[in-house]
């Protein structure tokens, strides 16, 4: 009998260790309970989201309740079922699916219609695919018209101007509270303050362009100020990672311009948070009366969406908050993260739901929504 050749034994050990640590870190993630802020807790209008995750998640109506079943993500791995019924105090206001495969009923779309429970379905870049449910169009039609003529007149630059202004200033928040001391922070922030300055003696009779220029000055400052910060690993010695993941590097990284796959795990990070950033404010625009396909800054040419986006520009910098935070505090291993074979970095699915769970009340659109509209209707 011939011996089995010793590098097949190799890559044998070498997959099934793979496999283990994949396991071991999803296990991991998935009863990982992220640390409580300090302080009295932030209120919200809105309640808990429910994130799924994983392969075979099922969300189905069961004798006038509704049953759901989380996805399995490695193996082995216990069944998550939670059960809802009509008007319970507990129903999530979002039922998340993060990069899962499965299925979901007509019955249930209908129950959580007349629950206003918003269905969010993202994919494994972050980008959001679905949202349906409690967020059909309602809008207003005096806050419609008065949106398509902010887009002609010089309303348009005032609330761009302010947008931008509390986008600067929550920039200039996040980088005070989360990162260390040094030069860099310090140049970053005052050239911060005095792009805040520029907006404000923006013109009325200026363009958008003028104040996008002020944006991207004031961004490169901003992301600046965070690169280089350390990216905790262990176990790196068998499966080996990038070097340029053991810190936070730009925000857009590699050859491919155009590509919209995330190469290190901190932007694929920020993507998943912006897009449930993306769902919450929709949601709560279109519940405002306001027509999200009518935007202010953003058009039509970028996104379907685009005064979704105009909304999230001050929102940003707390959602990039958060995950700094999240970040920091963790120490990470190869097995949280895949690379495909076009670069793009993919996360464990549990981790991608530790993380979702850890972000959703990063950000509040409530206070940014009513100014919109007075700035509108003035």
């Amino acid at each position: 009998m011939s011996e089995r050749p010793l590098i097949g034994v190799l890559h044998a050990e070498a997959f099934e260790h793979d496999d283990c640590e994949w396991a071991e870190r999803s296990a991991y993630w998935q009863s990982y309970k992220p640390a409580r802020a300090r302080g009295r807790p932030r209120k919200f209008r809105y309640r808990e989201p429910l994130i799924l995750c994983g392969h075979g998640a099922r969300v189905r109506v069961d004798r006038g309740t509704l049953l759901v079943r989380n996805g399995f993500t490695y193996y082995p791995q216990k069944a998550e079922e939670v059960r809802f019924f009509p008007g319970d105090a507990n129903l999530p206001d979002r039922i998340v699916i993060l990069d899962g495969s499965g299925g979901i009923t007509f019955d249930a779309l209908a129950w959580m219609f007349e629950q206003q429970i918003t269905l969010v379905q993202l994919d494994w870049r972050g980008r959001l695919q679905v949202v349906g449910g409690t967020a059909a169009y309602a809008a207003k039609p005096e806050l419609v018209e008065a949106q398509r003529a902010a887009q002609r007149g010089k309303r348009q630059i005032e609330i761009a101007r302010w947008l931008i202004q509390e986008k600067i200033a929550a920039s200039i928040a996040t980088l005070q509270r989360i990162i260390p001391p040094s030069k860099i922070k310090k140049r970053s922030l005052l050239a911060l303050k005095e792009t805040v300055q520029e907006v404000k003696a923006v013109r009325s009779t200026a363009t958008l362009s003028t104040i996008f220029g002020i944006e991207g000055r004031a961004a490169v400052h901003y992301f600046r100020a965070q690169q280089g910060l350390p990216i905790h690993w262990r176990r790196t010695n068998r499966k080996l990672i990038p070097d340029s993941w053991h810190e936070i590097g730009p925000r857009k990284m590699g050859w491919r311009k155009r590509s919209q796959n995330a190469r290190h795990p901190f932007n694929a990070m920020l993507n998943y948070g912006y897009a449930i950033l993306a769902s919450q404010v929709r949601s709560q625009a279109i519940a405002a009366g306001l027509d999200p396909s009518v935007g202010i800054m953003h058009g039509t040419s970028q996104n379907r969406v685009p005064l979704v986006y105009d909304i999230m520009e001050p929102l940003r910098p707390a959602v990039d908050a958060r995950v700094l935070e999240f970040v920091l505090a963790n120490t990470f291993t190869p097995a949280d993260f895949t690379i495909n074979q076009h670069g793009g970095c993919r996360l464990n699915p549990q981790l991608a739901r530790t993380l979702v769970t850890t972000l959703h009340s990063a950000f509040n659109a409530a206070p940014i929504i009513p100014k919109i509209i007075r700035l509108l209707n003035n």
